[in-house]
């Protein structure tokens, strides 16, 4: 009889598209095969599994959405850091955001990115792999789906990469 695992919950709030936001809970996983610790939601969201359950808050009935389809992820103020996003995350620039969905949405925030010193602007970061992102808002922490992005609107233009002296 195969092994039952006990997630941990989170709360979060999702968006999909032409709806009205959704609450309830992710289940993370107690460990991840990367790494020491529990699975954090952006793990989760950029993972390989297509349908990702989400235990309904109003109703406690489960909803099983296709990860491809939301649109951004907002977990509750309560939710540990180190479960949103995996250590370490080494932020290397923060460039100002006004993110327009697909279906016309919008959300502004800092786009946190980890680049090496020859990629420094949002473009390089937002064509990494990986289909979410985190975007600080002032809200917190919204992990957003790339491929529901229509566009992305830098507020500054980005300042030339930095080159070690041995690539010149």
């Amino acid at each position: 009889m195969p092994e039952y695992v006990v997630k941990q919950r989170v709360p979060v709030t999702v968006g999909l598209p032409g709806e009205k936001p959704a609450m309830g809970e992710f289940s993370l996983a107690p460990q991840v095969a990367t790494r020491q610790g529990s699975e954090t939601i952006l793990e989760l969201l950029n993972s390989r599994v297509r349908v990702i359950p989400i235990v309904m808050s109003d109703t406690d009935s489960v909803l099983l959405l296709t990860r491809q389809s939301i649109e951004w992820v907002l977990p509750s103020k309560e939710v540990d850091p180190e479960l949103v996003c995996p250590p370490p995350y080494l932020v290397t620039r923060e460039e100002s955001v006004h993110v327009t969905f697909n279906d016309g949405r919008t959300a502004s925030g800092i786009i946190q990115m980890e680049l090496p010193a020859n990629m420094n602007r949002v473009s390089d970061f937002l064509n990494t792999t990986g289909d979410f992102f985190p975007l600080r808002t002032q809200h917190g922490v919204m992990l957003v789906n790339k491929d529901r992005v229509r566009n992305t609107r830098v507020h500054m233009p980005s300042p030339p990469p930095i080159y070690s002296i041995d690539e010149i």
